[in-house]
């Protein structure tokens, strides 16, 4: 009985390591981070709409926060060897190339999204928009330098 478990805890750790498991981890990080930043994609254009409709409410204060909180998030979300032949994703190799440029232009996202979260919050449509416009500023600044064409 011992042996089993020496061998079944053994094998389990060896899986857990090999090339296929990390595979499988870096593509469930990759799922998570392009759901998070789809998120914050469709939560700016959805509280553009709002805003620019004059219509501010609960419901937009709420989806910002929920933006905000998977940016924060997010940068963590862009491990070493999260983009590669095994794992598809739209990541460049430049971001780990050029980490502080990268991780600065995620601060600045956030720091974005604290500012619409805030308008949102507000209920004031003409703060939302200025928001929203100075959020979405910020995304060209990572996606030009850091974000390559759909995987295939």
């Amino acid at each position: 009985m011992k042996r089993w478990l020496i061998l079944s805890s053994l094998l389990a750790f060896g899986f857990a390591f090999s090339p296929l498991a990390q595979a499988q981890d870096m593509g469930a990080v990759v799922k998570e981070r392009t759901a998070i930043m789809k998120n914050v994609s469709g939560t700016l254009k959805a509280l553009g709409k709002s805003a620019k409709a004059g219509k501010v409410g609960a419901k937009d204060a709420a989806r910002a926060a929920k933006a905000l909180a998977g940016a924060k998030k997010a940068t963590a979300l862009f491990p070493a060897g999260s983009s590669s032949d095994k794992v598809k994703s739209r990541a460049k190799p430049e971001i780990w190339a050029e980490w502080p440029k990268f991780e600065a232009g995620m601060g600045k996202l956030v720091a974005g999204l604290e500012g619409v979260q805030k308008a949102a919050a507000s209920g004031d449509a003409g703060a939302l928009n200025a928001a929203v416009k100075t959020a979405r500023a910020t995304c060209g600044g990572c996606h030009k330098p850091f974000r390559g064409p759909k995987p295939k």
